[in-house]
């Protein structure tokens, strides 16, 4: 036998427990003893995340790692990292058919599967690395994310809870379960997305999902200020984000919501807008387009609408406006340059009673 190599395991065949084995492979002159034993054991390795390469000399069981298999691994990391998906498939698939029990392969190739919608694979592959590895959370956690996108919030829940009970203060474990059960309306949700926030401050999935939680079990001001608190962190914690998106409509709707509380026309929104009116009969198409843009991207980042002490600076109109003023700047400008674009705030009813004064006094 050649000198082994550094990290190499010598095992005789001899001194190893062949009781874990099936009888039928528990004498080691059977047929396919050797290969079933070398699987056996490239599979036992592999459980606690190492690439290893087995093979017999004589009487002799050599363990190495397969540096060829574990850069690979490294590399299909870094492929999903920097967002190139199918790369990363390729690989873990790969690796998949050679070590079907490393934790590594399974949880990769596993959440490769749900983000693609291949939700029985998902499961499959994350359901064997649980019974596999009972111990890792973050298995639990993308099983419970595969369950929930399938359609499946039971067994969703269960895996959820799984994951929070291995590991009580892990903020993807707590924002997944918390996420959840607020689906499932269990009165525990509330805490587990607090404790989410606790855990993550700037996570933007888990201060979106605490607000939507609070959003919809409680309705008074104070929690609504709480929200809005929440939702305004998502944005800066994830700005341009699905997340952010969804923030912005939250906040929007929440400003709306307030803004209607005055029955009939809103008689402020009415002055702001006879007055962005007077501003444009002095601009061209292009110097409102401008005012259009400026005043959409700062409206992106959230208005506070209903707060006349608080203002922010405009470039192409110069000057420092309330939220709610801003608004109707924009919606004036829209309906000169694109009429009937969706502004993303319902002041149709001030704007045409702007108009009819304006040409009314003209």
């Amino acid at each position: 036998m050649k000198t082994p190599a550094p990290g190499t395991v010598l095992i005789k065949i001899s001194e190893y427990d062949v009781s874990a084995l099936p009888e039928a492979y528990q004498d080691r002159h059977a047929e396919g003893f050797n290969e079933y034993l070398i699987k056996h054991i490239t599979e036992e390795s592999s459980v606690d995340g190492l690439f290893p390469k087995v093979s017999i000399d004589h009487d002799t069981l050599i363990v190495t790692e397969d540096l060829e298999a574990k850069a690979q691994s490294e590399a299909g990391l870094d492929a999903l990292q920097r967002g190139l998906y199918p790369k990363g498939h390729a690989i873990f698939e790969a690796l998949y058919a050679q070590y079907p029990a490393n934790p590594i392969v399974l949880y990769n190739l596993g959440m490769v599967y749900s983000d693609e919608g291949n939700f029985a694979n998902a499961i499959e592959l994350l359901a064997n690395l649980t019974r596999i590895k009972p111990d890792y959370v973050h298995g639990w956690v993308a099983l419970a994310v595969a369950y929930l996108r399938h359609g499946q919030i039971i067994e969703a829940n269960q895996a959820a809870q799984t994951g929070v009970k291995l590991a009580p203060s892990d903020p993807y474990a707590l924002r997944t379960a918390g996420y959840i059960a607020s689906k499932l309306n269990e009165p525990e949700a509330a805490a587990l997305l607090e404790n989410a926030v606790r855990a993550g401050p700037n996570d933007p999935i888990a201060l979106l999902a605490l607000a939507e939680n609070l959003l919809a079990i409680h309705s008074d001001e104070a929690i609504k200020k709480r929200v809005a608190a929440l939702l305004t962190q998502v944005i800066e914690a994830a700005p341009g984000s699905k997340a952010a998106e969804r923030a912005e409509d939250i906040l929007r709707g929440i400003a709306y919501d307030h803004f209607r509380q005055t029955k009939g026309l809103n008689q402020a929104a009415v002055n702001y807008c006879l007055k962005a009116l007077e501003t444009f009969k002095g601009m061209s198409d292009q110097e409102i387009s401008g005012v259009a843009l400026e005043t959409a991207t700062l409206g992106q980042s959230g208005l506070d609408v209903n707060n006349p002490n608080k203002t922010y600076p405009l470039r192409s109109i110069p000057g420092n406006y309330t939220g709610l003023n801003i608004v109707c700047i924009m919606y004036a400008a829209l309906e000169r340059i694109a009429p009937g674009q969706d502004a993303g705030f319902d002041i149709k009813a001030e704007y045409e009673e702007a108009l009819r004064i304006s040409k009314t006094n003209n």
